[in-house]
């Protein structure tokens, strides 16, 4: 009994540390292939990958909504470790870090699994705009 009391306990100390950690494992994204999807040289696209001890999550934000429009107008893909994940919609928002707040698009991926140092995070973004031209990027890191 002793043994399941002091079990509970270290996982009770353990999972409120990963709540007040913020991100356990962190890194930023780079552009493997592909355009750079920034929204304008003064508002730059930034891609990262996350782990909070139980959610991971894939995000790029400040992408140009001409090019990367919001909505079912893009292809996307994204792949941590072995979990891959297809058809996020972008989201419109308005820009974040920026000097001027303008609209632009993001993209996030978030699930629950166990990432551990060395874990590959990818993401793939393919889009048709409005004049049909096609527009594609490709952001990769490792935890």
């Amino acid at each position: 009994m002793h043994r399941n009391i002091t079990t509970m306990t270290i996982g009770a100390v353990l999972l409120s540390a990963a709540v007040y950690a913020a991100f356990l494992l962190r890194v930023t994204l780079n552009r493997t292939a592909g355009e750079d999807p920034s929204v304008s040289a003064a508002c730059l696209s930034v891609g990262d990958a996350r782990w909070d001890g139980v959610l991971a999550r894939i995000s790029l934000n400040n992408m140009d909504p001409a090019r990367f429009p919001a909505g079912a107008a893009c292809q996307t893909e994204a792949r941590i470790g072995g979990v891959t994940r297809t058809g996020i919609a972008l989201a419109a928002v308005p820009s974040e870090g920026c000097l001027l707040i303008v609209p632009t698009t993001n993209y996030v991926f978030k699930t629950a699994m166990v990432v551990t140092p060395g874990t590959a995070a990818q993401l793939r973004i393919r889009c048709v705009d409005a004049a049909g031209v096609r527009h594609e990027t490709q952001y990769a890191g490792k935890f």
